[in-house]
């Protein structure tokens, strides 16, 4: 398999981490992380897909090893450095793959470069208020009442709350990488930076509002659509998934025996879908 790439772009004057593999004159997909992960979640599916495609995986500002942004974060400015990421990088033409917070980054992206983007894969990565699950509401609580709600939060950004990602909906714990969780809490836990995730949880309620300027565009452009989702998922339950059938007709929807971060106990079924949408994508 061809070996991962690692470097750092840099971007209103920030460094932002890429890991790219593959040959990049071929079809490229760009795979776009969750919360409170890095691209290091993708290393897997990386694996088993860079024979073939181009990767690009990039950890949007504050996560991983990318420099956080020195003004308090936003959807939107996580969705526009990524996006300018992606233009320096030179790539046209692309699939996205969107997982959590890739979905609302990643939409954001496709309604600026349009007809760049030719498939959409969502894995676990919610645009229609259908998909919201019991996890979900325990923040819904905290936007409605800050002060009220705010053990909530503080316990999400601990690393009870970052294992509880890891592990929520999963078939079986011990599939779970226990040193994913640590290396996302590692992150959270430098100075500030905890706060800085609960600026963008407390962000993340602008995302509804959005989703009919998503749909909308699903509905025009028909773009070729793979919801593959773990279907145990306590955060995006399997109705979000099936919601994209409504805009997207010809939408492909799998529903795997498998929990939020899906990857870990599904990567060569998840392999198998993305390889056949790509091949039909870019044939």
């Amino acid at each position: 398999m061809p070996a991962i790439r690692h470097h750092h772009v840099e971007v209103d004057g920030l460094k932002v981490f890429v890991r790219e593999a593959g040959d990049a004159s071929r079809p490229t997909l760009v795979l776009l992380p969750g919360y409170p992960s890095s691209t290091r979640a993708y290393v897997r599916l990386i694996d088993r897909l860079a024979a073939d495609w181009h990767l690009v995986a990039i950890d949007y500002p504050g996560f991983g090893s990318s420099d956080p942004l020195p003004e308090s974060p936003t959807f939107d400015r996580l969705a526009e450095v990524t996006g300018k990421v992606i233009d320096l990088l030179g790539v046209g033409d692309y699939a996205v793959y969107m997982f959590d917070f890739g979905s609302p980054v990643g939409f954001r992206i496709a309604l600026e470069h349009d007809q760049r983007v030719r498939a959409v894969i969502t894995q676990n990565g919610n645009a229609y208020v259908e998909g919201f699950g019991p996890d979900v509401e325990g923040l819904n609580g905290w936007w409605s009442d800050k002060a009220k709600h705010q053990d909530t939060v503080d316990w999400v950004v601990s690393l009870a709350g970052t294992q509880h990602q890891w592990l929520t909906g999963a078939k079986n714990p011990e599939h779970i990488d226990p040193e994913q969780a640590l290396a996302d809490q590692a992150v959270i836990d430098l100075p500030g930076r905890a706060d800085y995730m609960k600026a963008l949880l407390w962000d993340y309620q602008t995302n509804p509002g959005r989703y009919p300027s998503w749909q909308a565009w699903l509905r025009e452009r028909q773009p070729n659509v793979l919801a593959i989702w773990g279907r145990n998922d306590t955060f995006f339950i399997a109705p979000g998934a099936e919601a994209y059938r409504r805009d997207v007709p010809s939408a492909e929807v799998v529903l795997l025996d498998t929990g939020h971060f899906a990857l870990e106990e599904a990567a060569d079924e998840i392999a198998e879908h993305v390889n056949t949408v790509l091949a039909k994508t870019f044939a």
